[in-house]
């Protein structure tokens, strides 16, 4: 997620592009796209998408919109969503992005990572995650930044990531060691670039991601669907 500050303006940053995960067996999320369609993750980038496009048809800027515009669209803010009550922001702000750089990192990430978190945990459990780390984020950015305008997926996303820790930890004696092992350096390769990169942005929310991060975790180790032990 990106943050922008009244005072000082900055932007909840894009995530990353992510490196390559497998599925638990030998597939990687390439080849598991070509094999059937991911109905969950085109979803959500189309929701996104035009989300987007309705901002900037609306007026707000394609490059770089302004705080206002993305709070009035419902981003999350503070003094709304706290103190005016408005808590629907924690929502609506996974939704808003700052400009099409932005959203074009964070919906490539999630068309990558997303096929494998829809094969592992199927389409409800899928939604369940993505949405639970996405209002987590939010909720642990507007108490860390409360007079901040924050906008972005990126929370909900880390989260995904966070849910392939839980299932990997769940279900370690289940898989093979090797692809249980390169799924796990290629999501700590992921987080860990995003940390290291955020925390050299002045506009980077990292308390969305860490946020996102924890929930996905949590919810990946109670939503992972039990599978029978690897010979």
């Amino acid at each position: 997620m990106d943050n922008i500050d009244f005072s000082a303006p900055a932007t909840r940053e894009p995530a990353a592009q992510e490196p390559e995960g497998q599925e638990p067996a030998t597939q990687e999320p390439s080849q598991l796209r070509s094999s059937r369609p991911y109905t969950i993750t085109v979803a959500l980038i189309a929701v996104n998408v035009l989300v987007f496009l309705a901002m900037v048809l609306s007026g707000v800027s394609f490059i770089n919109p302004s705080p206002e515009q993305v709070r009035s669209w419902g981003g999350d803010f503070g003094p709304a969503t706290v103190g005016a009550h408005q808590w629907w922001r924690l929502l609506t702000s996974i939704f808003l992005h700052f400009g099409i750089i932005h959203i074009g990192f964070n919906m490539y990430v999630l068309f990558q990572i997303g096929p494998f978190i829809e094969t592992v945990f199927g389409r409800a459990r899928y939604l369940i995650i993505y949405f639970a780390a996405g209002l987590f984020g939010s909720l642990v950015s507007v108490w860390i930044h409360p007079n901040a305008v924050g906008a972005g997926a990126s929370g909900a996303i880390f989260g995904l990531y966070g849910a392939v820790f839980g299932f990997l930890l769940v279900q370690r004696r289940t898989l093979d060691p090797v692809a249980t092992k390169s799924i796990a350096k290629s999501a700590g390769i992921f987080i860990l670039y995003n940390v290291v990169y955020g925390s050299m942005s002045g506009t980077t929310d990292l308390s969305a991601h860490i946020g996102g991060l924890f929930a996905g975790f949590l919810a990946g180790m109670l939503l992972v669907r039990r599978r029978a032990a690897t010979s």
